[in-house]
């Protein structure tokens, strides 16, 4: 474990507001380990050394406390349930110039969390495969450089934009896409139903390249798995922490990833501007 902990780079966090009990911080759920597990792992890591804490305020106990949804995370951190919500950069800074109701309290530095499609392990060779060449083309071409772009880092405040799938006639073959639609600007499903952002963009281009007809299936984050495993999904949009954090804590056994196709090295801390 100290191993592990010993190989992230810098964790900054600023205390912004503290308690008898230390700082709650919000984060979104783990599929294989709980909160308390989690915040012991952050906490073995700060007593070990592991990162450093740069603050102009005594260093305090953190927990972190799990939440299914952006918006439930919201919710908690306005009504002072939580004291920070610790976001991917890209969501975190879609959420605060959005609503211009949040602030950065901090920012940790880690080595890289990634997306990737996540599959029943075993369950389609073929299909992981051909994702994994889709993939891979798309990073040599330039095309996930592209849809970076235009979806991610030169996206305005607005709501994320939304993507139209090709329809392939006289094709049998559909891939079912299981997403949250829940963490703007990645991926997002607008109010009346329309599949939008990063994530969309991306399964579209190499529902184009597979020349195959894409549905997606709109579940809870907690259901992630489970929408694979059971055959509901042929396959799910996941988030993989950085890979510091032991690899099951959020890779439930019967799942394996394709090749990743985003990632990121900060997490933002935010809290409300009072």
């Amino acid at each position: 474990m100290r191993k592990i902990l010993s190989a992230l780079l810098v964790l900054t966090l600023f205390a912004g507001i503290a308690s008898a009990e230390g700082i709650k911080v919000g984060i979104l759920s783990k599929l294989n380990m709980s909160q308390e597990e989690y915040s012991d792992f952050i906490s073995t890591g700060r007593k070990a050394g592991a990162w450093n804490f740069f603050s102009s305020k005594p260093q305090e106990p953190i927990s972190f406390v799990f939440y299914d949804t952006l918006q439930a995370m919201q919710l908690a951190l306005n009504a002072g349930e939580i004291q920070e919500a610790a976001l991917p950069e890209v969501v975190a800074e879609y959420v605060m110039n959005v609503t211009g109701a949040y602030k950065i309290s901090g920012i940790a530095k880690t080595r890289p969390a990634y997306l990737a499609f996540g599959f029943k392990a075993g369950n389609d060779p073929e299909l992981l495969r051909k994702f994994n060449d889709a993939i891979l083309s798309m990073k040599q071409d330039g095309t996930l450089a592209v849809l970076q772009a235009k979806f991610i880092y030169d996206a305005g405040i607005g709501e994320p934009e939304t993507v139209e799938f090709r329809k392939f006639d006289n094709v049998d073959k559909k891939i079912t896409v299981a997403v949250t639609g829940d963490l703007p600007p990645i991926d997002y499903v607008t109010a009346d139903g329309k599949a939008a952002g990063f994530n969309t963009a991306v399964i579209a281009e190499i529902g184009k390249r597979l020349q195959v007809n894409i549905e997606l299936l709109q579940i809870m984050s907690s259901a992630r798995a489970s929408a694979v495993v059971s055959g509901r999904a042929d396959t799910v949009f996941w988030i993989q922490g950085h890979r510091n954090v032991p690899k099951d804590s959020d890779i439930p056994e019967g799942l394996e990833l394709s090749e990743p196709y985003y990632e990121w090295n900060e997490y933002l801390y935010i809290v409300p501007v009072r």
